[in-house]
């Protein structure tokens, strides 16, 4: 606590002038909920000054203030200030400002047209009907209007006359221009895109049969992981601080659960069912499962939440940044933790998933049926678990007939004997 009372916040405020002053207070308690140093709340607040300053000698209404225009801003602090300001250093005032309602929301890059009004309703119908996490959405409307800008406008007349031999085209030239694996997510995507406007009337036929696999790698067996790697990755992680316990605990859960990185970012508070012992998994298109939450995984996330810093209001997500602004995980953030903690650890780095191809596979080892692998991983397909079977040589050994000849057969028809 010594270091806020080092930073007057009322004296900082008081030197921004109009037309900002009135949203000063309020700004810097919400850099200060959001988990902000002192300094760098202090920070912001003259930037803030400045800017408003700014602002007032320009004779501008920040009402509409566009984009290039706070460039402008940057040019004439970079005179007057050693760091780099950008439109981007405004990005914690502009977010404020939008949410008092001061400022506007910035209008779209490019002019509304059919093939961006499709996207949206494309964007909203995987949000709301598939589920699919907001990172899986960006990579397939990215797809989407890559197809459909080699389709060309008007977009609904294109679709409605759209025939295999067209859609082929455009999945060739797909393949001229990226390679695998951004092949593989492109048919993909373009199957999800051509099934959604069959359903929603704007192709007649369900042209996504007509998108061929793009070549990709075998598949490559699933691995156990080393327990003593294992241990030097939760061990390399420093549980004094709050990193650290953050990151051991998000190990311990990959271990046990073998979780999707996804599924770690999207744990919240409630889904720690603490009495009845159980823990909520969110994993992919919306399934949810519930297992029981083990004792290591219980004291280790009971551990990063007595260290961790206080999160902003509306946030019920388990883990989050340490620096401010304090947020929930992402995907990236998840196997960037288990990244890191391979180098202290003096391995090849790698991400979540060998956690849980090691957790099938351990589990195979055990005895376990498919069926309660499946359970385990939230697999609602029992082929994708068949896979963990691969890596059973034992087992598999079982499954082998004998040849239908002796030795002696075989070596007489190596020499060009009749059999």
């Amino acid at each position: 606590m010594g270091d806020v009372h080092r930073y007057d916040y009322g004296r900082a405020a008081a030197r921004v002038g109009e037309p900002l002053a009135p949203f000063a207070a309020g700004f810097a308690e919400a850099l200060t909920g959001q988990g902000y140093h002192p300094s760098s709340v202090y920070d912001h607040l003259g930037l803030m000054a400045q800017f408003s300053a700014w602002l007032a000698a320009q004779g501008r209404d920040p009402r509409q203030l566009p984009a290039r225009e706070m460039e402008q801003f940057g040019e004439v602090m970079r005179r007057t200030r050693r760091c780099r300001v950008t439109v981007r250093s405004l990005g914690p005032l502009l977010e404020h400002l939008r949410g008092q309602g001061v400022l506007e929301p910035w209008p779209e890059r490019h002019p509304a047209s059919e093939g961006s009004s499709l996207l949206r309703e494309y964007r909203d119908y995987l949000r709301a009907e598939r589920s699919l996490s907001e990172m899986t959405i960006r990579k397939y409307t990215y797809f989407a209007a890559d197809f459909l800008e080699q389709l060309g406008e008007p977009a609904q007349a294109r679709l409605a006359g759209l025939t295999g031999a067209q859609v082929m085209d455009v999945v060739s030239a797909q393949a001229r221009r990226y390679r695998s694996p951004s092949m593989v997510e492109a048919v993909i995507a373009d199957r999800a895109l051509l099934r959604f406007c069959h359903r929603t009337g704007r192709i007649g036929k369900p042209l996504d049969q007509v998108v061929p696999s793009a070549a990709s790698r075998p598949p490559r067996l699933p691995a156990r992981l080393d327990e003593t790697v294992v241990a030097a990755l939760l061990e390399g992680c420093d549980r004094s601080t709050e990193r650290g316990s953050r990151d051991y605990s998000v190990l311990v859960l990959l271990r046990r659960y073998g979780l999707r990185g996804i599924e770690v970012s999207r744990l919240r508070l409630e889904d720690l069912r603490w009495r009845a012992g159980e823990i909520v998994l969110r994993g992919k298109a919306g399934r949810i499962g519930v297992l029981p939450l083990t004792r290591d995984a219980g004291e280790a996330v009971a551990e990063y939440l007595q260290r961790r810093q206080p999160a902003s209001a509306g946030v019920s997500a388990v883990f989050l940044t340490v620096q401010a602004p304090r947020r929930p995980l992402t995907l990236p953030a998840v196997q960037g933790i288990v990244r890191r903690a391979c180098r202290r650890a003096g391995v090849s780095p790698f991400g979540a998933r060998p956690f849980r191809h090691g957790l099938g596979c351990d589990l195979l080892a055990a005895g376990a049926s498919l069926l309660e692998i499946a359970e385990v991983l939230r697999h609602t397909d029992i082929g994708v678990t068949a896979g963990y079977a691969r890596v059973d040589a034992a087992a598999l050994a079982m499954l082998v007939r004998p040849w239908p000849c002796d030795g002696q057969a075989i070596s007489g028809q190596q020499a060009g004997e009749p059999a």
